[in-house]
C-alpha cells in the first residue's frame, strides 16, 4: 500500500516510510493528477496536452511514455499500482491512500511545475483553497461485483428466406443499440445453447395484405419463460428490407427500453449487486428531468459506474451533464465547468470512438462548450452513420443544423428523432425537441402541442413549461400562462415575466428568433 502526500512537500511512502516519489515535478505532477480525479484515472490524451502543451502529438505521447517509466522505475515493487493502457492511465485505488491534510499545509508545496504553461493553474487553486479540498476517490467495490453482464438470447422465428433476413437484420440493429448503451452478452443459435437466468427475445416477420409486412417481438425472462414485454407493428414492402422504417426503428427502440428496464429490475433485486448498467441507466433518468439535484444524484452514480466498469459511455454521460448545467445556468455548476466537460469529452472519445451514443453527446458538448457548430456537425453525422437508429443521434444532427441556420432540416431531423423514439421512458425530452424545430419554422399551433404533450410525460421538466408560459400568453390565453407561470416558480424560484421577456440569456433563445415570444403580453401578466 502507497500513501501520497499532496499536501506539503509531495511525496509517497509505503507502510514502513521507504520513499517512493518519482524525481522529476512531472511525473510527481502526473501522479498528483491522477490522484485527485474522482475515479483516479485520466485519458492519455489529456495527460498530453496537459503535461506537454503546445507540442505535437507524437511527440506529447513519447514524453507521456517516458515519465510512466520513471513512474514505474519509481514506484518498485509497488509498480503495478500504476495502470496504463493505450487508452487511459489510472491508480489502482485498492493499493493506494491519500493522507489527510494538516493545518497550515498548502496543495504541492514547491512542486517545479508552470502551472499557468500547462493549464493547470485552477487545479492548484482548487488544491489550496479550504473551501475547496481535493477529492479522494469512493473506496472500491469488491471485484465479485464487477462481472455481472446480463445475457442476452435473440431467436428469429421466420420460415422464408425473405422474412428470415428482415429478422436477422432487424436483430442486428438492435443489438448493435444495444451493446452502445449497455455491458451485456449476447446469443443466438440452437436452443440447446440458451444459458442459464438469460433473457429471451424471439422476433418474427409476417406476411400481411396489401405488400405490407409484420413485425412481432416479445421478451421472456425465468424458468417459466413469463412474458416480459411484447410489442409489434407493420409497414409496406419496397423491395428492400423495410429495416430503416420509421415504425420498425421504433419497435427496435421499444425492445430496447423494456430490456433494459427488465434488466435493471432484476439487478436492482439482488441488493449485494452495483452493477454499472443499473447505475447508467438510472443516471441517464436524473439526467433528462434536468433538475440540479437529479443532476447530482447523475453524476455521483456515473462515477461509480465508471469506477466498477470503465467505458467511454458514462464519461460522455458526465459531459452531457455539465451542458445541461451550463445551459439552464444552474447556480450550483462548477466553476471549472467547461474544461471538465472537455476532459470527459476527450476521454469518451478516447475510449469508444465508435459508440454512437458516446458521439452524439459529445457533438452536444462541443456546440455548447466550444461553440464549435461545424465539429458539432460532423460528430452528429459520423453518430448517425454509425446507428440510425439511434434518436441522440438524430436530435443531435437536428441541433447541430438549428445552429448552422438550417431551420428546415433542422425540424425534418427532430420530427425523425421523435417518431424512432415513441414509447420512450424519455418521450418528453424528445417531444421538447421538435418543439424547439417548430416554434423556428414558424409552426406555433404545432410547437404547443408538443410542449403540453412534453410537460404531460414529465411535469417537472422546466423547459416545456417555459415554452407554455409564453406561448399561452402570446395565445392571449392568460389564465394557462399564469397556471404554467406558478409551477415554473416552484421549479426555479428565481424565475420571473420580466426575466423570460427582457434576460437574452434566459433559455428560450429559440422562441425569441422565431418571433413566438410577446413581451408584451407577458410583461402584463406580473
Amino acid at each position: 500500500m502507497l500513501t501520497l502526500h499532496l499536501y506539503g512537500r509531495f511525496h509517497i511512502v509505503d507502510e514502513t516510510g521507504e520513499d517512493f516519489t518519482p524525481k522529476s515535478a512531472k511525473s510527481q505532477a502526473l501522479v498528483a493528477l491522477l490522484a485527485t480525479s474522482e475515479t483516479q484515472s485520466r485519458g492519455r490524451l489529456w495527460l498530453q496536452k496537459k503535461l506537454w502543451p503546445g507540442g505535437d502529438r507524437a511527440r506529447s505521447s513519447v514524453s507521456l511514455r517516458q515519465a510512466l517509466s520513471e513512474i514505474r522505475r519509481a514506484f518498485g515493487e509497488h509498480r503495478e499500482v500504476l495502470i496504463a493502457d493505450r487508452r487511459s492511465v489510472a491508480l489502482d485505488p485498492e493499493h493506494v491512500t491519500i493522507a489527510s491534510r494538516l493545518d497550515g499545509q498548502e496543495f504541492l508545496e514547491g512542486i517545479g511545475l508552470d502551472a499557468a504553461a500547462h493549464g493547470l493553474t485552477g487545479w492548484l487553486e482548487r488544491g489550496r483553497s479550504d473551501a475547496a479540498p481535493m477529492p479522494v476517490s469512493a473506496p472500491a467495490i469488491p471485484s465479485k461485483h464487477q462481472n455481472f453482464k446480463p445475457k442476452i438470447v435473440f431467436r428469429a422465428a421466420g420460415d422464408t428466406s425473405q422474412f428470415k433476413l428482415i429478422e436477422d437484420i432487424f436483430v442486428d440493429c438492435v443489438v448493435r443499440s444495444l451493446r452502445e448503451a449497455m455491458s451485456v452478452e449476447v446469443f443466438s443459435g440452437p436452443k440447446s445453447a440458451e444459458p442459464s437466468g438469460a433473457f429471451r427475445v424471439e422476433v418474427q416477420a409476417y406476411p400481411v395484405a396489401d405488400a405490407h409486412v409484420g413485425l412481432r417481438a416479445r421478451v421472456y425472462h425465468g424458468e417459466d419463460q413469463s412474458l416480459v414485454w411484447a410489442g409489434m407493428t407493420s409497414t409496406q414492402l419496397h423491395g428492400a428490407p423495410p429495416v430503416e422504417d420509421l415504425e420498425i426503428v421504433s419497435l427496435g427502440n421499444q425492445l430496447i427500453d423494456a430490456l433494459a428496464d427488465a434488466l435493471t429490475l432484476k439487478v436492482d433485486e439482488a441488493q449485494e449487486i452495483r452493477d454499472a448498467n443499473l447505475l447508467i441507466r438510472m443516471a441517464v433518468r436524473r439526467i433528462f428531468r434536468m433538475r440540479p439535484d437529479a443532476l447530482s444524484e447523475a453524476d455521483a452514480m456515473l462515477v461509480q459506474a465508471h469506477e466498477l466498469a470503465p467505458r467511454g459511455l458514462s464519461s460522455a454521460w458526465r459531459a452531457q451533464l455539465r451542458v445541461i448545467q451550463e445551459v439552464e445556468r444552474h447556480p450550483g455548476r462548477s466553476g471549472t465547468l467547461a474544461d471538465e466537460a472537455a476532459e470527459f469529452a476527450a476521454y469518451a472519445m478516447e475510449m469508444e470512438p465508435l459508440n454512437s451514443m458516446v458521439l452524439a453527446a459529445v457533438a452536444n458538448t462541443r456546440l455548447v462548450i466550444d461553440e464549435d457548430v461545424s465539429a458539432c456537425n460532423e460528430l452528429a453525422r459520423r453518430s448517425v452513420g454509425l446507428n440510425p437508429s439511434n434518436p441522440l443521434a438524430w436530435d443531435s444532427l437536428s441541433t447541430a443544423k438549428l445552429y448552422a441556420g438550417q431551420i428546415n432540416e433542422a425540424h425534418a431531423l427532430a420530427v425523425r428523432a421523435q417518431k424512432i423514439s415513441s414509447g420512450s421512458p424519455f418521450g418528453f425530452w424528445w417531444d421538447f425537441g421538435r418543439c424547439l424545430t417548430a416554434a423556428l419554422t414558424g409552426r406555433g399551433g404545432e410547437a404547443l402541442k408538443l410542449a403540453e404533450a412534453a410537460h404531460a410525460l414529465s411535469p417537472e421538466f422546466r423547459p416545456p413549461l417555459r415554452y407554455l408560459t409564453a406561448l399561452y400568453a402570446a395565445n392571449d390565453r392568460p389564465d394557462a400562462a399564469m397556471r404554467m407561470a406558478n409551477k415554473l416558480k416552484r421549479l426555479e424560484p428565481d424565475f420571473s415575466f420580466d426575466r423570460m421577456a427582457n434576460d437574452r440569456e434566459y433559455p428560450i433563445s429559440p422562441l425569441r428568433w422565431s418571433g413566438l415570444l410577446d413581451g408584451e403580453r407577458l410583461m402584463a401578466l406580473n
